[in-house]
């Protein structure tokens, strides 16, 4: 399918043997003088032989050799004129002085050695044909591997799948100097270009889909490349439309690209004359192409759903720690959200804001035992029922419940799951009406809220069961006045689980957090890069990043509000 390229394909010695009978072959003169000179040097000296009668058998055996030689390398003219000429020596030298007077037997000797010569001839320009057919296909065949070689590389160079398609009908096109390259996935029963070359200028790589149920079935009956002489016949095997609706095309090849032994795409290669059939060596080149091109799919194809994965579980981990947008007014807002070490795991963190009817902020902030989806997926209902029950003006108690039976339902679909495992949610909900100067506060578990005014310390207030242990209904809500310069952190266990030093058993604890953030408050540092200043220099004095993600939310009065 390409020019043939110079290899020595059949090994050095064969290549250099076969080189040397081509060069003797278009000198006849020289091989024919060369058994002349033989014969002469072989059979002069039976001559003096004494009996020469009995050993007749031997010098007329070495002139059939000899004949027989100069005709395979030489050809059959040769292989003539080496026969008479040898068959005069020998009568000359071996059977009588006289030879002319042996009569009838000379020259019935002397007919079969002409024959046996041009046979022989006529075999070893056979043979050197053969020989040069096979090496020029050979020679074909490397070269069109080593063009898959060359181009398989750029295969690998381009991320989607649409590029690597692209690419590799332009590889296929350059290797196998055909006309058209198109490539099709194979979808359910069905085909759809996903590229070809040359590229259409006017329609663009257009979204062409086909049915292709009978075409499936003969590629499932025959995997392998096949060759059609001439696709303008009725009776031609099965090509796509993109290749059959040219009608300058001619002749093609089709050969399914296979993943796990299934055909997950097709390509279809053809050109715009008649070609003779490929040889077996050429379709194993195409064999091999369409191997490299399955590989460079399957790589996309994995490197795209790498992606998509990677894009879920960023927007997944979005939505369980939203961006706190809400705008009340006479209330700040900051919030932050840091994964801990187990930074390839799904959290169960989550914290959320939002503007009930009557106007008060209600806020969130909860953490599910453990990681991975199952307690993201936790995280995400919890927050997302949470959501709905404050637009709709639930009161903070009625809240509390409803979320407890979603965390049993839930927990109970986990133990039933792969891991066995049942689930549990520490919760956090506050509400505040800061026109009354007033904060209510249901905590299921959880770390107690910060409290900022004149100094900073944890709430008092009656805490309430994990979520997800019982039906009970025993989460009191506990309101407090607000004083006219108020704030009040809510946070995860995460950062008060920091140890103080590194190696080091103690933990920072609520109190250490209390102190910390009392620093803050003094000077009046409550945005969200405070609240990163601050995880910094909690990680920074156990000098590593922390064993479980950080949710802060900070909520304070506005100045000027008081």
């Amino acid at each position: 399918m390409r020019a043939p390229r110079p290899t020595d394909e059949f090994g050095p010695v064969r290549s250099r043997l076969l080189a040397a009978i081509g060069y003797l072959r278009a000198r006849s003169w020289v091989v024919f003088l060369t058994g002349v000179l033989l014969a002469l040097l072989v059979l002069v000296p039976f001559h003096w032989v004494d009996r020469q009668a009995q050993f007749t058998g031997v010098p007329a055996a070495i002139t059939s050799l000899l004949v027989v030689g100069c005709a395979i390398v030489g050809g059959p003219r040769v292989g003539a004129g080496m026969a008479v000429a040898g068959g005069a020596v020998f009568d000359t030298f071996v059977v009588t002085e006289r030879w002319l007077a042996t009569g009838l037997t000379t020259g019935a000797v002397l007919i079969v050695w002409v024959v046996v010569g041009i046979a022989a001839g006529m075999l070893g320009d056979r043979y050197r044909g053969q020989v040069a057919r096979a090496l020029h296909q050979a020679h074909s065949a490397r070269d069109a591997l080593d063009g898959v070689l060359e181009a398989t590389p750029a295969f690998h160079l381009h991320g989607s799948s649409p590029a690597v398609a692209r690419a590799i009908c332009d590889a296929a096109q350059k290797t196998f100097a055909c006309d058209l390259v198109a490539l099709f996935a194979i979808e359910g029963e069905r085909l759809r270009l996903l590229a070809r070359s040359p590229y259409l200028a006017t329609t663009g790589e257009r979204l062409v889909m086909e049915p292709s149920a009978e075409l499936q079935k003969e590629l499932g009956d025959d995997p392998l490349p096949l060759f059609v002489s001439d696709i303008r016949t009725a009776h031609s095997p099965r090509l796509p439309r993109a290749i059959t609706g040219d009608a300058d095309q001619v002749a093609a090849i089709r050969a399914p690209v296979l993943l796990d032994d299934v055909p997950v795409a097709l390509l279809a290669i053809s050109w715009a004359h008649a070609m003779p059939a490929p040889e077996r060596g050429e379709l194993g080149v195409v064999q091999r192409f369409v191997e490299h091109a399955a590989v460079a799919l399957g790589q996309a194809q994995r490197r795209e759903a790498q992606r998509d994965v990677a894009a879920l579980y960023r927007r997944f981990q979005a939505s369980l720690v939203p961006a706190v947008d809400v705008s009340v007014p006479g209330i700040s807002i900051a919030s932050l959200y840091r994964p801990g070490e187990r930074r390839m795991l799904l959290g169960g963190d989550f914290v959320d804001t939002v503007l009930r009817p009557d106007g008060h902020l209600a806020a969130v902030i909860g953490d599910i035992t453990g990681h991975g989806p199952d307690a993201a997926a936790l995280g995400s209902s919890l927050r997302a029922a949470w959501r709905a029950l404050m637009l709709r003006g639930a009161p903070l108690g009625e809240s509390m419940r409803t979320l407890n039976s979603l965390t049993l339902d839930e927990s109970d679909r986990a133990e039933a799951g792969e891991l066995g495992l049942s689930l549990l949610a520490t919760v956090c909900v506050v509400e505040i009406d800061a026109a009354a100067g007033e904060a209510r506060f249901a905590v299921a578990g959880h770390p107690p809220p910060l409290m900022l005014g004149a100094g900073v310390a944890p709430l008092r207030h009656e805490p309430g069961p994990m979520m997800g242990l019982d039906p009970a209904d025993a989460w009191p809500v506990t309101r407090i006045g607000l004083a006219a310069h108020w704030g009040v952190l809510l946070y995860t266990d995460g950062i008060v689980e920091a140890r103080v030093a590194p190696g080091s058993t103690a933990r920072l604890g609520v109190d250490g957090l209390a102190a910390r953030m009392a620093g803050l408050w003094e000077r009046e540092a409550l945005t969200k890069d405070d609240l990163g200043a601050l995880v910094d220099d909690v990680q920074a004095a156990q000098d590593g990043p922390l064993p479980d993600d950080v949710a802060l939310l900070l909520l304070t009065a506005e100045a000027g509000t008081a």
